[in-house]
């Protein structure tokens, strides 16, 4: 999947208006956000054509690919480039170094991440059933890109706080958007809820792919359901996992 198709659609218009999209809120509101990460890009910079677009699209599909194999620190602009098969020249058309590739690869990644459980949930009317889809589809996009999201956990807030920044601002993003659903669910504390639900879907996607290697994997549609049973419920409602990567009573 590129990330000029689903996650930076924008286009090369020079009228400066923001990008809006519906909130990516889990409940029914009808509020409107604009979605800042749309595009990575700034808006002040000279505006591409619809082939720049693509082309830088594929430039940090290929920088996603050279990060997750040899780290942040490990990756140089060489290395990007050839695997891309462009020209440094090239390069700097679009970024002016790594960093700034890892930072516009980070907010891509956000976005997407964010879309993804937006529609997931945009039409599920029933509250238990909404929290369900959207943990389903986080643990999906963990999934797809799980070495991914491995780098980004174990460098990407180290190398300075503006990572650290964009990080929060997801976090307190998916936290926000979960409010409604757990106000309908009953929840007092749904701030402190929404940050709490997080915390458990990060380490179970953590487990999930890189601390339990030998055994059978758990379906997202299983995870989903362990983790909303576990947050809601407690660890004695979890469903036991069977071999196959589901869960039996």
């Amino acid at each position: 999947m590129r990330l000029s198709n689903e996650s930076s659609s924008r286009s090369s218009s020079s009228s400066g208006e923001a990008d809006w999209e519906p909130c990516p809120s889990f409940g029914h509101s009808a509020r409107l956000m604009t979605d800042v990460s749309v595009s990575s890009r700034p808006a002040s910079q000279a505006p591409l054509t619809e082939r720049q677009w693509v082309r830088r699209g594929e430039l940090l599909e290929a920088a996603r690919g050279v990060f997750e194999r040899d780290g942040y620190h490990g990756t140089t602009v060489s290395a990007i480039v050839q695997a891309a098969g462009l020209s440094q020249g090239a390069f700097y058309l679009y970024f002016p170094d790594k960093k700034a590739v890892f930072a516009a690869l980070q907010d891509e990644m956000a976005t997407l991440l964010r879309r993804r459980i937006y529609w997931a949930t945009r039409d599920e009317g029933d509250p238990r059933r909404r929290l369900e889809a959207g943990l389903r589809a986080y643990f999906e996009y963990y999934e797809e890109y799980a070495a991914w999201n491995r780098r980004l956990t174990i460098e990407g807030l180290a190398i300075d706080e503006s990572f650290e920044r964009r990080q929060t601002e997801l976090a307190q993003t998916l936290a926000s958007a979960f409010r409604p659903t757990l106000e309908q669910l009953g929840v007092g504390e749904t701030e402190l809820a929404g940050f709490a639900l997080l915390g458990i879907a990060v380490e179970i996607a953590y487990w999930q792919h890189f601390q339990r290697k030998d055994q059978p994997s758990m379906s997202a549609v299983a995870l989903a359901q362990a983790c909303a049973s576990l947050f809601l419920n407690g660890a004695p409602s979890i469903p036991a996992h069977s071999p196959q990567g589901g869960t039996h009573a």
